[in-house]
């Protein structure tokens, strides 16, 4: 019996004795023998590449779920820096990888063992599935996202994990992610989940940015499987409705005879097309009265860029009346206790202020805080139909996006315009 010494990982034989292999480790093989009519393998050789990685080590192995031989490569690490270090352990590995496969090993991904993939975590190199799907999450909270961005990716990898969990693939390498696992998964969410089609797309759009960044870490090297599974056509709902100019003149009248103080968060979403995730960050110091702007910063926006809003005269009012100048620069705008403090707006204070006034106007869930944006851009865009404009104050990165929105808020049908079309 032989035995594999390669950066501590290690298996046992078919004879039961442990073997070491970082093979085992990347690939998920395991001890079978199989049947003699099966292609086995194909032996490891090496390959002179050009590429940015180097020269690397390929070989085919037996992959039980897709019943088929795969290619698999392994890259010359980085410290064997000359030629003839190269050879030397190409052809040590080439010989390991090849008594492992002559000896059975192959892919079953449902017999990859737990222990195995916690012995991965001494590696800079090799991550299974829940292991990326955590480093993921911790890259995501260095970058200071905001908590309820956090959380929904957190649950939405969670989701997926279980899935994989349940049919024993959650520790698979995360290079074993192919388009017959992602497939089965998303038909689940269609079928047994049923989801809808902007929650099947909202999962998509989560994984395809997760496997981008195991690509650019490095973790797994290819294409994006995630790629391959489209979207699916929304049927753009009422969230958000916008509201009528006879109904905010009735809300305005109430809310500024029993909530004053949640009719200057609705100026702010009206007048400044700002999210209300970005409002309860916003600070003091992000109000240029001189320069009539509002700063928003990289870690405020939701698009974690810098971005400059323009405060149009009503909204100015608004900001006058909350007295800045008695405030320091760093407390937030919309604080605790209705007024600017170190200690930002409770996260549901809007919600569940704003569900007052739907109470009480019994106005459907339709209807949201959040409307009053959608609301500034139908009266704007009525106006002036200048959509560059609109790009603009959502922030928006294309055009297209912004038709798309525009369309979702039935806009973008103009008759008028049609009719002019000169006759032929």
């Amino acid at each position: 019996m032989f035995s594999v010494d390669y950066k501590g990982f290690s298996i046992s034989s078919r004879h039961g004795s442990a073997v070491k292999s970082s093979v085992y480790s990347i690939f998920g093989l395991v001890p079978k023998y199989i049947h003699e009519d099966m292609q086995k393998f194909k032996k490891a050789r090496l390959v002179k590449s050009k590429a940015a990685k180097g020269n690397y080590i390929m070989f085919y192995v037996w992959d039980v779920q897709k019943n088929d031989l795969v290619r698999q490569r392994r890259y010359i690490p980085k410290e064997y820096k000359t030629e003839a270090e190269q050879k030397a352990y190409a052809k040590d590995m080439v010989n390991k990888i090849n008594r492992l496969l002559a000896d059975g090993y192959h892919i079953d991904r449902k017999k990859a063992s737990a222990q195995i993939v916690e012995e991965q975590k001494t590696s800079d190199r090799i991550y299974s599935v829940r292991e990326a799907a955590n480093n993921f999450i911790e890259l995501k909270k260095a970058k200071k996202l905001y908590k309820r961005g956090i959380e929904f990716y957190t649950n939405t990898l969670e989701r997926f994990l279980r899935w994989l969990e349940g049919k024993g693939l959650d520790n698979i390498w995360i290079g074993d992610l192919d388009h017959n696992i992602i497939q089965g998964y998303f038909m689940y969410l269609l079928t047994k989940r049923r989801n809808s089609a902007k929650t099947y797309n909202n999962t998509l759009g989560v994984l395809k940015t997760f496997y981008n960044v195991c690509l650019k870490q490095e973790w797994v090297e290819g294409k994006n499987p995630f790629d391959k599974i489209d979207k699916l056509p929304e049927e753009y709902g009422t969230k958000n409705k916008p509201f009528t100019n006879e109904q905010i003149a009735d809300i305005k009248e109430y809310v500024l005879a029993h909530d004053p103080y949640l009719w200057k968060v609705i100026c702010f979403v009206y007048y400044s097309f700002m999210r209300l995730s970005e409002i309860r960050r916003l600070k003091v110091g992000d109000i240029d009265l001189k320069k009539d702007l509002i700063w928003v910063a990289g870690q405020t926006s939701k698009t974690k860029k810098r971005d400059v809003i323009p405060i149009v005269p009503a909204l100015k009012q608004v900001i006058l009346e909350m007295k800045l100048e008695d405030y320091h620069v760093d407390d937030f705008l919309f604080g605790a206790n209705k007024h600017p403090s170190a200690t930002k707006m409770g996260e549901n204070y809007m919600g569940k202020h704003f569900k007052k006034v739907k109470d009480y106007f019994e106005l459907s869930d339709d209807y949201t805080l959040y409307g009053f944006k959608h609301t500034a851009v139908v009266n704007w865009y009525q106006k002036e139909k200048d959509i560059r404009k609109i790009q603009k104050m959502c922030r928006h990165s294309s055009m297209l996006m912004t038709e798309r929105y525009l369309k979702s808020l039935g806009l973008l049908d103009d008759k008028d315009a049609v009719s002019e079309l000169p006759e032929i």
